[in-house]
């Protein structure tokens, strides 16, 4: 068995799914949905089905098939072989982007998963807000008795529902996992608790960096990283290369044959924005993901200095909420309840939203009340509590003090703007420029709906999540490993030049799917 196997990750950015096996021990690392191959059969309308368990994803090769791994339900309800015990020992999971962490839902409930404390949380809301189950742990296929006459009927809510095995490491405290060592280390990336991990055997001593970089706001925990992974002397390191193609000097003009001056510390982005929005006299709509909290503080940050609040959508909203409660100490992150932060209260359900919204109460249109609002929202149960806070707000309140608000808005939400109806309104794109067809879709969607409402677009406000490729090659040669393999890359190669620094370049061979 080799030491490490690659299932995921190998010439492509994403979908890193890394097996390590030392000392009687073995450990995934990251067990991501590949966006390449998934997008090759699926969409946003069509979906593997949970009805087929693992099925689909087994007969396209979106996953590996390894022995030992998967949920039970899912592997019996396809007449499949359940192993007893599991595989691995464990899974240690970088970050909570989708490429890291989506499939791990279809792994079995008694593989303990390692994080951040962060990660939990993200995890934790992605579930709560949406459909991930990447915390929770749902039982499919499961019947049981009728409370009332004879059968069964199928198992609901609290009879399939269970926690994860979720356990929280602290920065650079070992955890012993069988029978290695691991260390958590906190890294720089476009979302909270992105981790790289240190893992320590009787023979190897591994360094897994996940994805990072060196422009953020928490740039100081990435090069505490390389100084530490440094002084680990790794045989092994396994390094993300998503950047690693990319200058310093390279440039890029746009449609006018211009100069684009792309920016290079998210710091830069509030110094490039702040002209464009103090000077605005209306709304300022801005895009940026919605799991990017460095952007959210970029965005905060001009707010207060601009004299505005920033609007943020539900999610956003509970992800704060969240973080801070989980956080004993204090965060780069704003508090749910400052002052420069409104909370966006959509329309949704029968759109019984506000008292100038009326409802046939029988016969009878009435003016709907605040009970109705409530039950509009309570399939939810986790917004309930937002519509109590003082810093809510609606569309009634952006359209009537438009100056007032950087009002964050995705694809998703356009259609908000049109009960905004702004009237002078600017567009700020602070995420990432499109770079395949999909993408590019999308980008022209977004320009559909700002052309309607005659909203100008200001484009190339974002930095990337990855570090750049003279720091990857730098921090590599710090860190001096005896051993590298390039993974989460399309540009594998461009790590030979690091031969010459005598450090043997591996690039990675992808094992049967």
């Amino acid at each position: 068995m080799e030491t490490v196997e690659f299932y995921g990750g190998v010439d492509e950015i994403g979908g890193n799914k890394i097996k390590v096996n030392a000392d009687s021990t073995s450990l995934m690392l990251d067990f991501g949905m590949s966006f390449s191959k998934n997008g090759m059969y699926f969409d946003n309308f069509v979906n593997p089905r949970k009805s087929n368990g693992i099925g689909d994803y087994l007969e396209l090769g979106l996953i590996p098939k390894i022995q030992g791994i998967y949920r039970e339900d899912y592997l019996r309800h396809m007449g499949m072989n359940f192993e007893e015990k599991p595989a691995i020992d464990g899974l240690l999971l970088s970050h909570a982007h989708a490429d890291h962490a989506d499939y791990m839902t279809l792994l079995r409930n008694d593989i303990p998963f390692y994080m951040s404390l962060n990660s939990k949380v993200i995890l934790e809301v992605l579930d709560t807000t949406g459909t991930k189950e990447l915390y929770r742990y749902k039982e499919q296929f499961k019947f049981v008795p009728k409370k009332r006459g004879e059968g069964f009927k199928q198992a609901i809510g609290d009879e399939i529902t269970s926690i994860r095995d979720i356990r929280v490491l602290n920065p650079y405290e070992k955890e012993a996992i069988g029978n290695l060592n691991v260390q958590l280390a906190p890294v720089d990336h476009s979302l909270p608790g992105a981790s790289a991990f240190l893992i320590e055997g009787s023979q190897e001593r591994i360094v897994y960096t996940g994805d990072l970089r060196f422009h953020g706001r928490n740039r100081d925990a990435t090069f505490e990283f390389v100084e530490k992974a440094k002084k680990f002397q790794p045989n092994i390191m396994i390094c993300e290369g998503t950047r690693i193609n990319s200058g310093l000097h390279k440039k890029s003009h746009d449609e006018n044959g211009e100069e684009i001056k792309y920016l290079e510390l998210e710091e830069e982005i509030e110094d490039k924005a702040y002209d464009l929005i103090s000077q605005n006299n209306g709304l300022v709509v801005v895009n940026f993901p919605l799991r990017d909290l460095d952007r959210l503080v970029t965005f905060y940050n001009l707010a207060k200095n601009t004299d505005r609040k920033l609007a943020i959508s539900l999610k956003q909203a509970y992800m704060l909420k969240r973080i801070e409660e989980e956080n004993s100490e204090k965060t780069i992150y704003p508090s749910i309840h400052d002052e420069a932060i409104s909370i966006y209260l959509p329309r949704r359900g029968s759109g019984l939203y506000m008292k100038d919204n009326y409802v046939n109460y029988d016969g009878y249109w009435q003016a709907a009340d605040e009970t109705d609002r409530i039950k509009d929202y309570s399939k939810d149960k986790w917004v309930l509590e937002f519509l109590e806070y003082d810093n809510a707000i609606t569309y009634k309140d952006i359209q009537e003090n438009e100056s007032d608000y950087i009002f964050r808005c995705d694809n998703f939400s356009f259609v908000d703007l049109i009960d905004v109806k702004p009237e002078n309104a600017i567009y700020i794109h602070s995420t990432t420029e499109p770079f395949n067809e999909e993408m590019e879709m999308s980008y022209e969607i977004t320009e559909n709906w700002l052309k309607h409402f005659e909203i100008p677009i200001y484009n190339h406000f974002h930095v990337s999540g990855h570090a750049r490729g003279e720091e990857l090659l730098e921090m590599i040669r710090e860190i001096q490993p005896d051993v590298l393999y390039p993974v989460h890359t399309e540009h594998a190669e461009m790590y030979d030049i690091l031969k010459e620094d005598g450090i043997k370049v591996i690039r990675p061979s992808l094992k049967g799917c």
